[in-house]
This record gives structure tokens, C-alpha cells and sequence, in this order.
């Protein structure tokens, strides 16, 4: 009976051990892998926020551009209380269609810059993600960090 108790402890032990070997490599694995994620997530969070910055300055500078097409609409208008000088009506009116030109380009450019700082959003969001549920199995497996996943 003796030899049969220590044969099923020994088999119970070994089964344990494997159980924690394959554990561990599970955890070890999971990690990898959302770090690799996280990684990436990380690279396209980046290259959003470049994209949606340089689209914002890009913006600003156009807004120069309009302002000054608006400054120069003005301009031709104040020049007399009547209306624009006949002689100059036909320069007048090449600044004012290209005013408003521009402002239908800037409207549908923050239209464009809107749909990119959504899609930006969802990309941080998704990196957020991806760091939250690092750090939580690196927590539920011991592994002390230095915040190394942000």
C-alpha cells in the first residue's frame, strides 16, 4: 500500500510541476505578445499624432493664406464707399472667388483633420489597451516594473 501511496504522490507532484512549466511558459508567451502589440500600437500612436500635428499646422498656415485673401477682398471694398472701382472690378473679383475657394478647401481640410484626430483617438485608445492588460498580467505573474510599458 506504502508503494502506491508514494507512486500517486510522486505522479500528483509531477503532474503539479508540469501544470506550473506550462503555466509560466502561457504567461511568458501572453507577454511577449502584448508586448509586441503595445510595440506597435505604440509606432502607430506616434505617427498619428505626427500625422494630426503637422495636418494642424498645415491648417494654421492656410489660415494665414485665407486671411490674407480676405484682407485683400477688404481692401478693394474700402476703397470706395460706392462699390470696388470699375477698374479694378475684375482683380477684385479674381480675389474674391479665390477667398471663397479657399474656404470650401479649409472646410473640408478640418473635415479631413476631424476624421484623423478620431481615428488618432481610437489608436491611443487601443495602445491604452494593450499597456492596461500588460501590466496587469506582468502583475498577476510578480513581475515588478519601473512602468516600463507606458
Amino acid at each position: 500500500m506504502l508503494p502506491v501511496l508514494l507512486s500517486l504522490g510522486a505522479a500528483a507532484l509531477l503532474f503539479l510541476g508540469v501544470d506550473r512549466i506550462l503555466e509560466r511558459q502561457r504567461v511568458s508567451s501572453e507577454i511577449t505578445r502584448l508586448r509586441s502589440e503595445l510595440f506597435q500600437a505604440r509606432a502607430s500612436a506616434q505617427r498619428c499624432r505626427g500625422t494630426v500635428e503637422s495636418s494642424e499646422t498645415r491648417l494654421r498656415e492656410f489660415d494665414d493664406v485665407i486671411t490674407s485673401l480676405r484682407s485683400q477682398v477688404d481692401s478693394f471694398e474700402a476703397l470706395d464707399a460706392r462699390g470696388v472701382p470699375e477698374d479694378q472690378y475684375d482683380e477684385y473679383m479674381e480675389s474674391f472667388e479665390r477667398y471663397n475657394d479657399s474656404v470650401d478647401a479649409w472646410d473640408a481640410r478640418v473635415e479631413r483633420l476631424r476624421n484623423a484626430e478620431a481615428a488618432c483617438r481610437s489608436t491611443i485608445e487601443r495602445h491604452n489597451a494593450l499597456r492596461d492588460s500588460l501590466q496587469t498580467v506582468l502583475d498577476e505573474a510578480g513581475v515588478a516594473t519601473s512602468d516600463s510599458t507606458s
